[in-house]
């Protein structure tokens, strides 16, 4: 329910973030996931909510974050010189990763002293907070000025054209099939890592939020290796690299049965899909017109919505022939792809 929306509506939104003032879609975003998770707080106080109320709720966040993305990513480029936006995408993917941490961190200790509808009302809060203080953000001067809001028709139109310009740009197609390929046999490996805590390593619940804690930390400590690098020039090989990374690290953490060992190579594979995702933004952005940045990290967010076949692909792999096994095909995949990119893909390497 959260995965439909968020898909379908990510063209749109990226169209919408190139026609209008970003701060204010950012603003409007955070006012609808506000409230949507105000509500399902004062659901939280019921003792058994409609499910289908949650449900509609949950989609709601889905369209929220589709807005958000675009808006956000295209408004960090605007705000910075053309040579600083890898070191200023870089930031504010680490900033990303630790609240993502902390605020997991958090909403479990105040669940668990007060209560979730507690949670929830505190992460509204701080939902429209972020939107309000966006808007304290210096209106930055766009290589076009927005055409601003002129109707549906109109946006759709652009959405398509969008969609119609990534296609036919040679590096950026096979950006995003990188992506679609990584999204469904890398990122993937979240569906079977209950069972990898589980099964394999004989840790419990407390195993596997280290398991997953890691991957927090290896995505932090990523952002701040991209983030050092400042305007490297090769950008299109670090994106390789980090996806053959990736894919290694996914082969290498599939074969481990020590838990401590398991938690060292798991914060590689953070690590591995916090540069590709941040590369993925920056290079997108940089292999479009200006006017399209919004579209192109709205195609993005399109591409990457069809993870959820390699979450039932994993899953029913892993029931076949083991978790082990699985996640060392889906790395060995994500290897082949990235070697296949690096060999037939010379405009990439030359990015």
């Amino acid at each position: 329910m959260r995965a439909a929306p968020f898909t379908l509506t990510a063209p749109i939104a990226g169209a919408v973030a190139d026609r209008v003032d970003r701060r204010r879609l950012l603003l409007a975003t955070a006012l609808l996931k506000g409230a949507v998770v105000a509500v399902l707080g004062v659901l939280a106080l019921g003792e058994a909510p409609p499910m289908w109320a949650v449900l509609v709720l949950v989609a709601g966040t889905g369209i929220g974050s589709a807005f958000e993305m675009p808006a956000t990513q295209a408004l960090i480029t605007d705000l910075v010189p053309r040579r600083d936006a890898m070191n200023a995408v870089s930031l504010y993917s680490t900033g990303l990763r630790v609240v993502g941490v902390v605020g997991a961190l958090a909403g479990g200790v105040i669940t668990d002293v007060f209560s979730p509808s507690i949670a929830l009302f505190a992460a509204g809060g701080f939902v429209v907070a972020g939107g309000l203080v966006m808007q304290t953000v210096r209106k930055p001067v766009r290589a076009e000025a927005p055409p601003g809001w002129t109707g549906v028709r109109t946006v759709f139109a652009e959405a398509i054209d969008g969609l119609r310009v990534m296609s036919r740009t040679q590096a950026v197609a096979t950006l995003l099939v990188l992506a679609l390929v990584v999204e469904i046999f890398g990122f993937a490996y979240g569906a079977v890592l209950p069972a990898v805590a589980k099964d394999v390593l004989g840790v419990g619940a407390t195993g596997l939020g280290t398991l997953s804690l890691m991957v927090g930390v290896g995505s932090v400590a990523g952002a701040i290796v991209l983030s050092f690098l400042g305007d490297f020039r090769r950008k299109g090989l670090l994106v390789l690299a980090a996806t053959l990374l990736y894919g290694l690290s996914l082969v290498v953490f599939s074969q481990s049965n020590l838990f401590a060992l398991s938690l060292v190579l798991i914060t590689g594979v953070g690590m591995a899909a916090a540069m590709f995702d941040a590369m993925q933004w920056i290079l997108l952005q940089a292999n479009v017109p200006d006017r399209f940045r919004g579209r192109a990290i709205g195609g993005w967010v399109f591409t990457i919505g069809f993870g959820w076949i390699g979450h039932l692909m994993l899953g029913a792999a892993a029931q076949q022939i083991g978790v082990q096994w699985t996640l060392a095909a889906s790395g060995s995949l994500v290897l082949v792809v990235g070697f296949a990119a690096c060999a037939f893909s010379p405009r990439l390497r030359r990015l």
